[in-house]
């Protein structure tokens, strides 16, 4: 916690009425009770779903190159149309 959010905590408690000073008590404890623990896992999300998906690896590895990408889209659809009419 930063020096200026301990000032502006200490602050505001200052300035809290005698009857609120329990209920601000209460929610400390309140938040100290529920605090989740996240459980940590030797996997990252990408291991637990089983990797990268073969379709990723394969292929050029060059797709962010736009002429790339138009030369294997053009030879797509050329083999669709040639797959067509044959």
């Amino acid at each position: 916690m930063s020096p200026n959010d301990q000032r502006q905590l200490l602050e505001a408690l200052n300035q809290l009425d005698e009857q609120q000073i329990p209920l601000v008590l209460q929610f400390i404890a309140s938040l100290q009770k529920n605090i989740p623990t996240i459980p940590t896992s030797s996997k990252t999300v990408l291991e637990r779903m089983g990797g990268y998906p073969q379709y990723f690896l394969e292929g050029s590895g060059d797709l962010s190159d736009r002429n790339v990408r138009k030369k294997i889209i053009a030879e797509k659809i050329r083999a669709k149309h040639q797959a067509r009419h044959e």
